[in-house]
């Protein structure tokens, strides 16, 4: 039954949030959707009503990168900065078309099959959810309530108007949360809370979650911090002397999932690019066919000035604030399992919030944080065990916690409709 009311829910959600975008101004801020639309459509094609009500304005964005290395026969991007827009996404979607790569015929399909994965996604994160507080102090329909909750949040997040078009993030996030899934049936802790891991469960732990978080960084780059799971492991097994699981287990999917990250960010773009590339080219690792840099960073130094307090100058002030809401949320549940409710099994994840907040405050540009950190459930957890508690709570006995909530939860209700048609108008926040 939960599961129909999350489809019927999210089913809701998007009808209103395509609603927004038809009604949002056909002509959009930015020129380069028309740009684009002249070199990849006919006249005729892009004056069609429906495309010039909904479709067009769906190619916003990152949205007009992933479409353009879809509709490439040979898979590669034509220019070194599309590098950036993940390929296996684009992959997915040229796969999807069965060779039919005119430009109306992917996009359709790059939205249904983000529909589906953003749906997808949801009903996994639902029964994480469940998995994760399985161990923990919470009746039965409690943990039911809380995964509802959770995937309801998830469906009308911050991102969501970025779901309705072109982007990689729904897969990102389904893949994260079945690598989580596996990893959290293959995982348990003893009386002494050490942390436990069956033999029998070495393939779900070292290739099934290990393939889930591999995939999920070849779409999503951030997603690299999902290895922490491994160093935690790693350093509690070693801590209770479990050698050899500490080996086969975390080390073993570690060392998989850095191999993977060499040969898609550093060996393979070397062999396609070097040396006729130069500058990136030129920043070997001695004499190996291997960058010291990877490409994706380099391309995002390059071309979108990442790096370091890049960000941090006056005309960026508004970003800040956008991100403001998002970044206070991560941070507060962050220190809620930490201290309040610690629980055993999510400190890999605190830890993996705490470092991607620095991430995204010290490096990145700060606004995609409303984007980008739809693969980490802590904070939706945080929000939805917090709610659950305020049906119990008066008003004047509100705690911090369940005042940050409220807000964040109203802010939620302003924001998502105003992003989405911001979106459909080609206007920042990206």
């Amino acid at each position: 039954m939960s599961i129909f009311k999350i489809a019927c829910f999210f089913a809701a959600v998007k009808c209103v949030l395509y609603l927004i975008v038809f009604l949002a101004p056909a002509i959009q801020f930015d020129t380069s959707t028309n740009l684009f639309l002249e070199r990849f459509a006919s006249e005729e094609d892009i004056n069609i009503w429906w495309n010039v009500r909904l479709w067009n304005k769906l190619v916003s964005w990152d949205a007009v990168f992933f479409l353009k290395n879809a509709m490439r026969h040979d898979s590669r991007p034509e220019y070194e900065h599309e590098n950036a827009f993940s390929l296996l996404w684009c992959d997915l979607i040229r796969k999807a078309c069965r060779g039919d790569l005119s430009f109306y015929h992917v996009l359709k399909m790059a939205v249904i099959l983000e529909n589906c994965l953003h749906l997808g996604a949801t009903i996994v994160l639902y029964f994480v959810t469940l998995r994760t507080f399985r161990a923990n102090a919470f009746r039965l329909h409690h943990r039911h309530l809380l995964a509802q909750k959770t995937a309801m949040l998830f469906v009308a997040g911050s991102a969501s108007g970025f779901f309705l078009g072109v982007y990689s993030e729904p897969l990102s996030a389904l893949l994260t949360f079945s690598g989580m899934l596996c990893r959290e049936y293959a995982t348990g802790y003893d009386v002494r809370g050490a942390l436990v891991i069956p033999w029998t469960k070495w393939p779900i732990y070292t290739i099934l979650s290990t393939f889930c978080f591999a995939a999920a960084f070849a779409v999503r780059p951030n997603c690299v911090l999902l290895g922490l799971y491994y160093v935690f492991d790693l350093w509690n097994l070693l801590k209770s002397k479990n050698y050899r699981k500490a080996t086969f287990m975390p080390l073993l999917s570690g060392l998989g999932m850095f191999c993977f990250l060499v040969y898609y960010q550093y060996y393979a773009p070397y062999q396609y690019y070097c040396p006729e590339r130069g500058e990136w080219c030129a920043k070997k690792i001695w004499n190996l066919p291997v960058s010291y840099e990877s490409l994706y960073s380099f391309i995002q130094s390059r071309y979108w000035n990442v790096g370091l307090l890049h960000y941090w100058t006056l005309n960026n002030i508004p970003n800040f604030i956008i991100a403001l809401p998002n970044a206070i949320i991560l941070w507060f549940s962050a220190i809620y399992f930490s201290h309040q409710y610690p629980c055993p099994n999510l400190r890999p994840l605190v830890l993996i919030v705490r470092v991607f907040l620095v991430v995204m405050v010290f490096f990145a540009h700060v606004q995609i944080i409303n984007r980008v950190a739809s693969f980490l459930p802590l904070h939706l957890w945080y929000i939805a065990d917090r709610h659950n508690k305020l049906k119990f709570t008066k008003d004047e006995n509100m705690k911090g916690d369940d005042k940050l909530v409220r807000f964040y939860v109203i802010w939620l209700v302003f924001w998502l409709p105003l992003q989405t048609s911001l979106f459909a108008s080609f206007l920042p926040p990206a």
